[in-house]
């Protein structure tokens, strides 16, 4: 999945640098100037409108894309799938193309019965702003299933290395006190030594994830340039199409072209020039790259530019490495000084040095802690992404559904041509069961994420509901009771996407304004708050009441209670006695 995201990627950066190009006014003037002019060295409005409009031509191809793919992969992997055909569908309602499309013409420069059009670029800019926005959301959209994967397999693997600094930390304070007690110098050092040795092993389990990290960003950065660079020669490619046409219907050369693929071709190259120098026999030629290579080395060493360039390289990669490791590092040089305290029988000197060894390593421990609460808090913006997402595919095919089941109710009974309306409530029943499915999917979702007790059964008790209406669309029965159950669907779905929007627009709110967040034990943040939860048991029992209300209208004598009546009849019970255990796991806490 994570390839299908680098086009959006390309389409972003390019899209971005456009905006940065003409975002800025000279002398500070406000964008809210319709024709202000682009700043000093910008790019001519004829440009902008052209790279625009190849912008709007790329992102219409990837729109297509989506979709193509999605039917591709439907069978195999219906989860990226549905992630792909959600994208193409935000995309759609979101309107890029026509937003795309409106910048490039707000950025051509025209003459009209004499009179001098000229760009508008306070306007482009706002649209721009707007699109990048929209085209970012997309993007986290379309890597959200990749980022839910990686968030839980590096959640993994850090809390596995917090648990062996937490076995470490306290292999350090029982040896501490041992050497507070006065043991014996040999069996001290042997502890010393087997702490050490965790500390070892708790340096090779961060290394080994540092090389992991650096290799996959590697692998993800090659992958982007590839994808450059062949989109680079699938646009070369186009010229030379378009060139050849322009030759075939007449059109000739200008004589700069000429000249340039005259030396193309060697015919009036001068002699030494562009030729590569002829090596002596047996002696290898250094490559072009490895010549580059070997220059730009020297330069690093001898200029004091090449020094600086060398230094935040180095900065850079061990800002790249697992936060803690250099107290990791600091807590083996105390340990390895009270070994040598220990060896001269100086335990006062040896208690000195295991305590600076275990604030190191409690330093360690706390910046590992707050590694896991920010890929928490990343893994819960994923899956709140991911439900949104697809509450919102099942919400567009329940209203479907709805609107299918009112209009074959209207139809006159007498009316009513058997055969065909058999045919369309058959149809409305399968696109229930398709959405049936879909909501126990979102319900392994929601149950994988674990941190909410009343959604979870919103989606079972939604879920049910849908089945009450697959067996009453198989019965062909359309009536009133069939249309409520239809409408509690859509209230849930609305309700959850509601829910969910909220607390995405809270996390983002969140991290612009960088509010401090509590430190101490790692916990997994609540996919929604507290007032979410009681909001939806809430809602949970009023749809109990009013199917009850229903029911009551239909069951005029209890003791002539149809099949159908007494079952969901006897649902109903089992749901209410289901709030009431999700009240009371709520009250307790259960979830936490």
């Amino acid at each position: 999945m994570r390839n299908r995201t680098i086009p959006l990627v390309w389409m972003l950066l390019v899209a971005g640098s456009v905006h940065s190009t003409f975002a800025q006014e000279p002398n500070g003037d406000s964008e809210d100037s319709p024709t202000s002019p682009p700043s000093v060295g910008a790019a001519p409005a004829s440009d902008l409108h052209n790279v625009q409009k190849q912008i709007f031509r790329d992102y219409e191809r990837f729109e297509k894309s989506l979709f193509d793919v999605a039917e591709q992969m439907r069978r195999k992997d219906p989860e990226q799938a549905d992630i792909l055909y959600r994208a193409r569908s935000k995309s759609q309602e979101e309107n890029l193309l026509a937003d795309m499309e409106l910048i490039a013409e707000l950025l051509r420069s025209s003459e009209e019965d004499g009179e001098k059009k000229s760009a508008q670029y306070g306007p482009a800019v706002d649209r721009q702003s707007e699109v990048l926005a929209r085209m970012e959301s997309i993007l986290k959209l379309l890597d959200s299933l990749d980022a839910r994967q990686r968030n839980a397999e590096l959640i993994k693997k850090i809390e596995e290395i917090r648990k062996a600094a937490i076995r470490t930390i306290a292999g350090q304070k029982d040896t501490r006190a041992e050497t507070l007690r006065g043991r014996d110098s040999k069996q001290l050092q042997d502890a010393q030594k087997k702490v050490q040795d965790q500390a070892d092993d708790l340096a090779k389990k961060i290394d080994d994830l540092n090389k992991q990290q650096s290799e996959e960003k590697e692998s993800n950065d090659s992958e982007a340039s590839e994808q450059k660079e062949g989109e680079q020669t699938e646009k070369g490619s186009e010229k030379m199409d378009e060139n050849e046409t322009s030759e075939k219907s007449g059109e000739t050369k200008k004589p700069e072209e000429s000249e340039q693929q005259s030396t193309e071709d060697g015919s009036e190259q001068k002699p030494g020039e562009g030729q590569p120098k002829e090596s002596k026999q047996g002696e290898q030629q250094p490559s072009d790259s490895q010549q580059q290579s070997q220059q730009q080395s020297q330069e690093s060493q001898e200029s004091p530019e090449g020094q600086q360039q060398q230094s935040q390289q180095q900065q850079q990669k061990k800002d790249e490495q697992t936060p803690g490791r250099e107290q990791l590092d600091e807590a083996r040089k105390q340990m390895e000084k009270a070994i040598e305290d220990l060896l001269k029988d100086q335990k006062d000197d040896a208690v000195e040095h295991q305590d600076d060894s275990i604030a190191h390593l409690e330093k360690l421990k706390a910046e590992l802690e707050e590694i896991l609460r920010q890929l928490r808090e990343e893994e819960k913006e994923t899956y709140l992404t991911l439900l949104e997402a697809r509450f919102q595919n099942m919400l567009r095919r329940q209203l479907q559904i709805n609107s299918e089941t009112k209009r074959l109710d209207e139809i006159p009974k007498e009316s009513r041509p058997q055969q065909s309306y058999a045919s369309k409530t058959n149809e409305a029943r399968k696109e229930q069961e398709d959405n049936a499915i879909d909501a126990e999917k979102a319900l392994n979702l929601l149950r994988e994420e674990g941190s909410s007790v009343a959604f979870p059964e919103a989606v079972e008790q939604m879920n049910k509901n849908m089945q009450v209406v697959v067996s009453r669309l198989a019965n062909e029965d359309t009536g009133k009771t069939t249309q409520l159950v239809e409408v509690l669907i859509v209230e849930t779905l609305e309700e959850m996407i509601d829910a969910f929007q909220k607390e995405m627009k809270k996390q983002e709110e969140q991290q612009q304004n960088g509010q401090p967040q509590q430190q101490g034990q790692p916990q997994d943040p609540a996919l929604v708050d507290q007032i979410a939860e009681l909001k939806m048991i809430r809602s949970l029992q009023l749809q109990v009441n009013r199917i009850t209300q229903q029911l009551g209208t239909e069951v005029v004598d209890p003791s002539a209670v149809d099949v159908d009546q007494q079952t969901l009849i006897d649902d109903i019970a089992q749901r209410q006695k289901r709030i009431q255990e999700a009240t009371y796991d709520l009250s307790v806490g259960r979830n936490k």
